[in-house]
């Protein structure tokens, strides 16, 4: 067993115990070991780029070289023992002897994880005038890479210059192992075993007798599956390991379960697809018998109904001994206390009376049972009513209630619902914050938290990376209407400034502005033609007024011919009248 501080473990079977350890020959992480078929020798291959030949007897290093310009991830010698193969991103065949690279194949685009040799060639490896390379002329080897869903076989030509493989198997899921059962040594048969990352296992049986065109598929599948009921439908219980038997009947052996309880069986492959339907591996088998038997329960009376107090867990149906009478009694039993329905009901109607504000929300300790038991059943219902409430107080006390088994349930539940129900996302955000924070120490204690809420976080992952992109294009607009905004009153002022009065209101008179060109005049003289300016004004005020009066009397003595005319002519018109 390799280790990854570069230690190798070797174990003995018959005692199944340490039998000794094997040091000082790798630096990093060892990756793969393989053992050669002739000799007491084990090689060994690691991230630290080198491949290390140990002496098992002693202990100690026989050979070290390196390999590779990157970790070497798998290696496997051939069944003649005299040449190995290495494999990192490209797959290279050594002499191991001269410790020559005497072929290279590409063809994988991540590292190899797996290798497998085949056995098959017609020429005898004893002839003295034969190469290394081709005393393994026409063998093939198979490999597979990480994240991968194509195994390729390879076919190892002396005299060919071809790197690339010459079959591929195509896989619905990336392959974690393979196996292979050879029929017999001199013929091209196989049946090869290929244990994807799901669980399952598939089956080929490949001629290999030159390169395929395309590629080949399964010709049947091995799953382990669960007992499906009318509520919940079958899981898949993953397969862990696969070996072949060498007998006629095409037999081989599955390791099933979880590493902490593996489970083996044996399984004929050639009937075509098998589907074993087993137990839950994760349900603990213990009866109920033996459990009732060390709790005495007190004898109450039919008539009586029990109800258990709010900080009690639920429990479970009681059993009757005769069969007959089985679904009597688990309705009677059910009728003893209160059911699910009945309590939510309770607390509605405790709700709806208007009384003071602490009966507005239920007490923490139903709440919390409530929350166990719906949790425990996966009642959708119960659920619902639960996680409508979104008070911080009411969910922490309810959250340090809960029993701490059901927390990862109480996450993965929330995280169902923000996907299915985003209405509610806000309660949910709020109860999955809070159980976050009560449980910390708890969650990091559980070795598979970043499998069991990988989905809680991928939402959340999905929810938020927009958001950067989000907050720089609300910047941009926020910016662009700002700028807009300023140049649109910068225009308005412009046109106010610009523009001319429709209508002006003039007062002129011309006194007023002899007046006021008059004292402009006064002045803007000086003070030393003050007295010159008044005598002169007085000359001109004089002479007006005489002018004035030489006017008015010519007006009169005209205003007095006027009258003599006018008296003249009404004593003719008199004169006439009385002639007539």
């Amino acid at each position: 067993m390799g280790t990854s501080n570069g230690s190798i473990l070797l174990y003995s079977v018959t005692k199944g115990d340490l039998l000794s350890k094997l040091d000082c020959g790798h630096d990093d992480t060892v990756n793969d070991l393989c053992w050669h078929p002739k000799e007491e020798t084990l090689f060994s291959c690691s991230d630290d780029q080198y491949i290390v030949q140990w002496n098992v007897r002693d202990g100690k290093v026989k050979c070290k070289w390196k390999a590779d310009k990157n970790s070497v991830t798998s290696i496997c010698i051939s069944p003649c023992g005299n040449i190995i193969i290495s494999a990192g991103r490209t797959i290279q065949v050594w002499d191991l002897q001269s410790k020559v690279v005497l072929k290279k194949f590409t063809g994988h685009a991540s590292s190899v994880n797996s290798l497998q040799m085949v056995s098959y060639s017609n020429r005898s490896i004893d002839e003295d005038d034969m190469s290394v390379l081709e005393s393994v002329d026409g063998c093939y080897f198979i490999s597979t890479a990480v994240g991968d869903r194509i195994v390729n076989v390879w076919q190892i030509q002396a005299a060919s210059q071809n790197k690339s493989s010459i079959v591929q198997f195509t896989l619905p899921d990336e392959p974690t192992q393979l196996n292979i059962s050879q029929k017999s040594e001199t013929e091209p048969n196989i049946f090869l075993s290929v244990l994807t990352k799901s669980g399952q296992v598939y089956i080929f049986d490949p001629i290999l007798n030159g390169r395929s065109k395309k590629p080949l598929t399964h010709r049947s599948t091995i799953q382990v599956v669960t007992e499906g009921k009318q509520s919940e439908m079958p899981k898949p219980i993953p397969i862990m390991c696969t070996m072949f038997y060498n007998d006629p009947e095409q037999r081989m052996m599955l390791i099933h379960g979880s590493f902490i309880k593996p489970v083996f069986e044996n399984v004929i492959f050639s009937s075509g697809d098998v589907c074993l339907i087993r137990d839950d591996p994760s349900i603990s088998q213990i009866s109920q018998d033996k459990v009732a038997d060390k709790i005495r329960k007190p004898l109450t009376s039919e008539e009586v109904t029990l109800l258990a107090p709010g900080n009690m867990a639920p429990t479970g149906p009681s059993q009757d001994t005769n069969s007959n009478n089985l679904k009597q009694s688990k309705r009677k039993s059910l009728r003893t206390e209160l059911s699910l329905a009945e309590r939510i009901n309770t607390m509605e109607i405790a709700q709806a009376v208007p009384e003071t504000s602490t009966s507005q929300q239920p007490k923490t300790e139903s709440l919390a049972v409530l929350l166990t038991q719906g949790l425990q059943s996966r009642d959708k219902d119960i659920l619902r009513r639960v996680f409508r409430y979104n008070k911080e107080t009411l969910i922490r006390n309810t959250v340090r209630r809960l029993p701490v088994p059901l927390v990862i349930p109480l996450l993965q539940e929330l995280a169902v619902r923000l996907n299915t129900n985003p209405e509610n996302g806000q309660n949910c955000v709020v109860w999955t914050k809070i159980a976050l924070k009560m449980h910390t120490s708890y969650l990091m204690t559980c070795p598979d938290l970043v499998h069991l809420l990988s989905s809680l976080y991928e939402m959340i992952n999905s929810r938020t990376t927009m958001s950067s992109r989000l907050s720089k294009l609300h910047g941009k607009l926020d910016l662009m209407l700002t700028q807009i905004m300023e140049q649109t009153e910068e225009k308005e002022e412009s046109d106010f400034t610009q523009s001319s009065a429709l209508l002006v209101y003039e007062e002129s008179s011309d006194e007023m502005e002899n007046v006021i060109e008059d004292g402009l005049q006064s002045r803007s003289d000086s003070e030393g033609d003050w007295e010159e300016l008044e005598e002169s004004d007085m000359e001109v005020h004089q002479n007006e007024m005489d002018s004035d009066g030489d006017e008015g009397g010519g007006e009169e003595e005209e205003e007095e011919n006027d009258t003599s005319s006018a008296e003249e002519e009404d004593d003719e018109v008199a004169a006439s009248d009385m002639s007539d």
